[in-house]
């Protein structure tokens, strides 16, 4: 992970800084521990028309700033709700099928009643609107000539521009650095794993926070989940968390449903294994999001002319690896070191290879090619 650095920022920080969780937080978290998805979410946690801006805002449609943000909104929600009665046959109350703001529909999926008919049924047109959106970054994607690179690099800057974001806060980070995997260390990777496809590289872009203690992990999450990644891209299935229990995030006062998430976030971790060329010490939490990039920030792109159809963002596979200061030192000591990471990795590909090269000088009557 420190080979090939972007940036590593190692100025004193300012005064420490550890925001309260809201129960919004604690879902995003979970989630990015347990690599799980909101498609199986039955509640949302906003409580205010701000928290539903600022999340928007994290995935590029700014309704404060942008006068297509809305339009863009609304004409989602409505592909979801057009979906749903045609394919489904479902049937939504007039208020549901067309709320007066868009934003009200987050808020209606948030409400705290063990049973709401409503409640469902914004949660069902929201799930849509999720996958749609996601569909239409990809169309996006289709549509625009750009270079994998351009928009690794685009994405690049927007991290490292949150990352100074979070010193000048105070937020309690001790490093905040990243790299590109260069394209021998994408094949290594492939050649080493057994689904040797491109789609499989999550981390060609990756980045790793160091926190100054342990308690601070969660709220360093919390805060990228916020101000950066919205929690609905994390990929399911790609999250490793070898580092923290359920027990270490609060459970006072919740109710049985919280109680029960947390519950899965326990199991789940349990069941997780860090990478197995990692060393047996190795710990961290690394999970892997579609990082949402406004495509017409790459050089040269023009911007489109109906941005409220596909939005103007696309997603980059970006990975993130959170850890505090003291465990940091110990996964770079002894066995769990990078350089004998990288050294796993090609024994498994020399292995690989071997047994193909083996095979060629049985077939060549064991002459070589020499």
């Amino acid at each position: 992970m420190r080979c090939d650095p972007i940036e590593l920022d190692e100025e004193v920080p300012l005064p420490l800084v550890r925001p309260p969780l809201t129960m919004l937080d604690e879902d995003a978290i979970r989630l990015a521990l347990a690599g799980g998805s909101v498609v199986d979410w039955n509640r949302l946690s906003f409580r205010t028309l701000e928290d539903v801006t600022q999340f928007l805002r994290t995935w590029g449609c700014d309704i404060e700033v942008h006068g297509w943000a809305r339009e863009r909104l609304r004409y989602v929600y409505n592909q979801a709700v057009e979906y749903l009665e045609e394919h489904l046959g479902l049937h939504f109350a007039a208020e549901v099928r067309r709320p007066r703001d868009v934003r009200d529909a987050f808020l209606r999926a948030s409400m705290r009643e063990r049973f709401s008919r409503h409640r469902i049924q914004y949660c069902a047109i929201l799930k849509l609107v999720h996958v749609i959106n996601h569909l239409e970054m990809q169309e996006l994607r289709n549509q625009v000539a750009v270079r994998e690179q351009d928009l690794l690099e685009v994405a690049n800057l927007k991290v490292t521009e949150a990352a100074r974001r979070m010193r000048e806060e105070g937020m309690p980070v001790e490093a905040f650095y990243g790299n590109r995997k260069t394209r021998p260390s994408v094949i290594t990777k492939l050649m080493a794993k057994r689904a040797s496809t491109a789609s499989t590289v999550y981390d060609k872009l990756r980045f790793r926070v160091v926190t100054a203690h342990r308690e601070d992990i969660v709220p360093c999450i919390a805060w990228l989940f916020r101000n950066l990644v919205p929690f609905p891209t994390v990929i399911p299935g790609e999250s490793v968390n070898t580092l923290l229990g359920a027990d270490e995030l609060e459970i006072d006062g919740k109710d049985d449903g919280e109680r029960a998430a947390l519950g899965l976030l326990e199991a789940a971790t349990e069941q997780q294994r860090a990478n197995p060329d990692s060393g047996g010490g190795y710990r961290t939490i690394n999970f892997v999001v579609g990082l949402p990039v406004r495509i017409f920030d790459v050089p040269g792109v023009p911007p489109h002319e109906h941005p409220a159809f596909l939005g103007e963002v696309v997603s980059v596979l970006t990975e993130f690896q959170v850890v505090d200061h003291h465990t940091d030192l110990v996964n770079e000591s002894g066995d769990s070191r990078h350089e004998f990471y990288k050294l796993r990795q090609l024994k498994k590909v020399s292995e690989r290879l071997g047994r193909t090269l083996a095979a060629g000088r049985y077939l060549d009557g064991g002459r070589g090619s020499g």
